[in-house]
């Protein structure tokens, strides 16, 4: 089976686009209100103390500016993407300088999140870390992705991928 770099590209621009909305509602993955516990979401069933759901708290603020910003930034790189993607004139090194784009603005994403996990992991108990840490990275805790109905082949007939070469 022959890997597509592309089709990773589309999923990984997919992921952070649902990341994106979710932050542009004040939310960003695994913080914010979790079903009326008060826990964000990548902290739902380790019982959080209200003196670590304040420090969680604090510190998704003040990386909330920096996820605004890159957020942003990965957005409008996403855009400029996808309009040269639509443009049959654009050229493969057109499109190669904004996939970098896309690609730059998506790990400068990753790693604001990556930095929040750090600042938060320390806060937690042995046994919160624990559970924690059995999560893939950025995912809630049942720690799926969800594949629901058109994911992968088939997903677009028109796509040159999934056309019969």
């Amino acid at each position: 089976m022959h890997a597509h770099p592309f089709r990773f590209a589309v999923l990984a621009v997919a992921l952070l686009a649902i990341g994106t909305s979710l932050q542009a509602q004040g939310r960003g993955p695994g913080f914010g209100p979790g079903h009326g516990r008060g826990e964000g979401r990548g902290f739902m069933g380790l019982n959080l103390t209200e003196a670590q759901q304040a420090q969680v708290k604090a510190i998704h603020e003040r990386h909330q500016a920096a996820f605004k910003a890159k957020g942003e930034a990965a957005q409008a790189a996403r855009k400029a993407m996808r309009a040269a993607m639509a443009d049959a004139g654009a050229d493969a090194k057109t499109l190669q300088g904004l996939h970098d784009k896309v690609s730059t603005a998506q790990f400068d994403l990753m790693l604001e999140h990556r930095a929040v996990r750090q600042e938060i992991l320390p806060l937690l108990t042995p046994e919160q870390k624990a559970q924690f840490e059995k999560r893939p990275m950025g995912l809630g805790p049942r720690g799926g992705r969800g594949r629901g109905p058109g994911a992968g082949r088939g997903m677009n007939p028109d796509c040159p991928m999934v056309k019969p070469s």
